[in-house]
């Protein structure tokens, strides 16, 4: 039986990490050799901090957005070269330094299966939690620039490096306006579905879809219209990812997804899991996702009271229709690229991935 494009953008993506995990490692061995600083004391803390970075950014991953950037530009019909896999690597970069602060802000302990950099170097204060959290800053804040200097000195011409690096620029920014949306909805706590899925497309739409799409776009030199089509393709294809990785965020496994199932619970998490539990449950389930939601402390028996009643108010189902809804609108998106004169491989590409996304266990 022929494998659905899902199937087969899954088998690439695989593929793809082995490659670009390898060339990531022999960056981070060359940026340590550097071997920055003005004694040896600061020397050490530099190569810690890089050394940490490595082993945060190597972690298992999905390298989605790296994929992105790859295959945008195939679109073209050429081959991405050591060029676009070094500007594939800046944006996994950046990746890693957003989820460095993310982790902070949203105090986790746990990032793909190991400690947050604040949890880290809290650690290796023997317990300060100001210092860790002032690490994940610094940290942060250098695996940031490192993101965008791999992508400055890629390799292409001045003027399409200028383009990727403006589009970079703005769509991180415009990422971080959402990260705010985001830790005051928390604040307000008072939301609505119109709220979760704006906040969606500011943030991981942005991202993790548009962002990679549009910055391996134009180093292809690709049109106006097919950028267009990328980015339609992207608000859908992010709101779908994230309302999934919301589901994981509650659902899933830890040992799958590398971070806790409870947190978004304890930390009062803005999810539509948590409005549609709230707006259909009945009372008692109403009582259970009230008794844990935004509390740090709660037990395990008040969490897993939380969950059966988001399950059983319909609030699950409610959300895995609404994401699978979303990718089928984005998969449709895609297809339309093939209206163009493009890759057809990179638009199977494009098109399975956005239903993978909502299947997926990690």
């Amino acid at each position: 039986m022929e494998d659905t494009l899902s199937q087969k953008a899954k088998k690439t993506l695989i593929a793809y990490v082995g490659k670009i995990d390898k060339m990531l490692a022999e960056y981070w061995d060359s940026e340590v050799k550097q071997n920055f600083g003005f004694n040896e004391r600061q020397k050490e803390v530099v190569r810690e901090m890089l050394v940490h970075a490595k082993e945060h950014n190597l972690r298992p991953a999905k390298r989605a957005r790296g994929a992105f950037v790859n295959f945008a530009y195939e679109l073209s019909g050429q081959k991405a070269d050591e060029r676009v896999w070094r500007a594939a690597m800046g944006v996994e970069l950046v990746h890693t330094a957003l989820l460095m602060h993310d982790d902070f802000m949203d105090r986790d302990s746990v990032r793909r299966g190991g400690p947050t950099t604040q949890k880290y170097y809290e650690g290796q204060a023997g317990g300060d939690i100001h210092y860790g959290e002032s690490m994940a800053v610094n940290v942060g804040d250098a695996v940031l620039c490192l993101g965008y200097q791999l992508l400055l000195d890629c390799g292409f011409s001045a003027d399409k490096t200028r383009l990727a690096m403006d589009q970079m620029l703005r769509g991180i920014a415009n990422t971080a306006y959402g990260q705010a949306y985001d830790v005051t909805l928390e604040m307000m706590r008072n939301w609505t579905e119109d709220d979760v899925i704006a906040l969606h497309r500011a943030k991981t739409a942005i991202y993790t879809y548009e962002n990679p799409l549009l910055v391996g776009a134009v180093l292809a030199g690709l049109s106006a219209e097919v950028k267009r089509v990328l980015s339609l393709y992207a608000m859908d294809g992010g709101v779908a990812f994230q309302l999934q990785d919301d589901i994981l965020g509650v659902f899933g496994s830890e040992e799958e997804t590398g971070k806790s199932a409870d947190s978004d619970l304890r930390q009062g998490k803005c999810t539509l899991l948590i409005l549609k539990a709230l707006e259909m449950g009945d009372d008692e389930q109403k009582k259970a996702v009230e008794a844990v939601w935004g509390k740090m402390a709660v037990g395990r028996a008040g969490l897993d009271l939380a969950k059966k009643a988001i399950s059983e108010s319909g609030s699950l189902d409610y959300s895995r229709k609404l994401a699978k809804a979303y990718a089928k609108k984005a998969a449709e998106t895609a297809n339309r690229l093939r209206g163009f004169s493009l890759d057809s491989e990179a638009i199977d590409y494009i098109q399975g991935i956005a239903e993978y996304m909502v299947e997926r266990k990690v």
